[in-house]
């Protein structure tokens, strides 16, 4: 190919000569000849039944043909079209009417391209078809222009399918506002929730769709901080449901942006958690009476210890001991009922253990805790409790809280999941390491290594115990 022969290679697309007696004519043949010279289009002549095209000037779109051809349905139009051209070919011979129809050419590449043909049969004096000429045009970049937006908009339906989809099968109340506190959408369940159809509340203000005044005009000063500060807002309201009753509903507005960074609409989502509300009431109700039940338990234990206590043999300081032992459970009870039982901050736990150790309000820095805080699971918080109680008394009966001078203070340390305690005491008598193992030794040792699937260390330092302990959260 040599791309577009506007005027001498059209030349090859020959016209018979005109009959005698048909030479004014002429000047209109010249006037077809120069249009189709000038023109772009693919030009091909074709005999009276479409068995061979006779001529192709295929504009640098398709192959050029200058020789009589049967096989130009195989050459020149794509296998899966064929059947269809063929078909309306036979339409056009039936009817004696101009062929049209767009369809897939191979282009002088090889390539496949998009053409649109149309064809006028060309008549002797019988009214019989002698043969058709044709023009074909190039549409490939509109084809492809149209198949792309095809795929688009089934893209898109397909994703409007998904989502509503999503949005309709959900709980959730799902819901749009315009700037002007109007709703623009609203899923089914809230529609349901309204007891409305979705026509007559697209267009309505919260006061137009049951909102009581007070709500409504709290949503609308909601709407006005989303938009002046393009930040979303949360809450928490109760409302009646149309079936239900009563609800409490838990909501989140969040800024939708236009293309300039402005807030457009207020998305908005509500979730039902009237059923989540009543079953922590009724949690805490639990926990509350099981704290109770504990307390007058460990009440009981320590009557019970200051019966035993007071008979001839028993020792005062195990009775003192034992009381102090129970108070820091106790402690460390209160604070895991604070917390619903699901954990307990690290700092608070070591803090209620070693109130007692601290002196007056103006020595509160003989005992101190320093260092990173974390959430502890409950078996690990009673452990570390009860091993910080003993450490402390072991300090106050042997090491450095003996002095004025001494100081003790509990390091902690977190690297993700992993905890380090340090205990470490400074300022008391030189320290030596015991000839035996006590209770509260072996409950450092041993108990606290094993409630908390970690490793405990205690170093008898000359100038002060350190005791090290290592463990892992998550395991409760």
């Amino acid at each position: 190919m040599t791309g577009h022969r506007l005027d001498g290679d059209f030349q090859r697309l020959s016209f018979p000569e005109p009959p005698p007696g048909q030479q004014d004519h002429s000047q209109s043949e010249k006037r077809l000849r120069a249009y189709i010279a000038a023109s772009s289009e693919v030009m091909y002549r074709m005999s009276a039944d479409w068995t061979e095209m006779h001529e192709l000037d295929g504009r640098g779109f398709i192959a050029d043909t200058s020789e009589p051809r049967r096989d130009w349905l195989k050459n020149y139009i794509h296998p899966e079209d064929q059947p269809q051209v063929m078909a309306a070919v036979a339409e056009a011979i039936w009817t004696k009417s101009p062929f049209e129809l767009e369809h897939r050419v191979k282009r002088w590449d090889g390539s496949l391209g998009w053409t649109l043909s149309r064809a006028i049969p060309l008549f002797d004096d019988d009214g019989e078809i002698t043969e058709w000429f044709g023009a074909a045009s190039d549409i490939t970049a509109r084809r492809h222009a149209m198949d792309d937006l095809a795929r688009v908009i089934a893209d898109s339906e397909r994703q409007r399918n998904f989502y509503q989809s999503l949005i309709s099968s959900t709980p959730d109340l799902v819901y749009a506002f315009d700037r002007n506190y109007c709703f623009v959408f609203a899923n089914d369940a809230l529609l349901t929730m309204w007891g409305r159809s979705l026509e007559d509340s697209v267009g309505k203000r919260l006061i137009e769709v049951g909102y009581e005044p007070w709500h409504a005009e709290m949503h609308e000063r909601e709407i006005d901080k989303v938009i002046a500060t393009k930040q979303a807002i949360r809450g928490e309201v109760g409302f009646p449901h149309a079936t239900l009753g009563w609800r409490i509903y838990d909501y989140i507005f969040t800024p939708v942006m236009d293309e300039n960074g402005e807030v457009q609409t207020i998305a908005g989502t509500t979730r039902d958690i009237t059923d989540i509300r009543r079953a922590e009431e009724h949690l805490q109700l639990l926990i509350n009476e099981l704290n109770h039940r504990v307390k007058n338990t460990l009440a009981t234990i320590q009557s019970i210890a200051a019966q035993t206590f007071r008979a001839e043999l028993a020792d005062p300081r195990a009775k003192a001991e034992f009381e102090s032992r129970l108070l820091a459970l106790s402690n460390a009870h209160s604070v895991l009922t604070d917390a619903k039982w699901e954990s307990a901050s690290l700092k608070e736990i070591a803090d209620r253990a070693l109130a007692p150790f601290r002196g007056g309000a103006n020595d509160t820095d003989r005992v101190t805790v320093i260092g990173d805080d974390t959430q502890l699971p409950p078996r690990a918080a009673l452990a570390i409790a009860m091993a910080l109680h003993e450490l402390a008394s072991n300090a106050v009966k042997y090491g450095a809280l003996t002095e004025p001078t001494g100081k003790a203070a509990l390091d902690c340390k977190t690297n993700g999941d992993a905890v380090c305690l340090t205990w470490r005491e400074t300022g008391g008598p030189l320290v030596r390491p015991p000839t035996r193992r006590g209770f509260g030794t072996r409950l450092i040792e041993q108990g606290l290594a094993r409630e908390l699937s970690g490793s405990v260390k205690l170093d008898y330092q000359p100038d002060g115990v350190v005791c090290t302990i290592n463990f892992a959260l998550g395991r409760d």
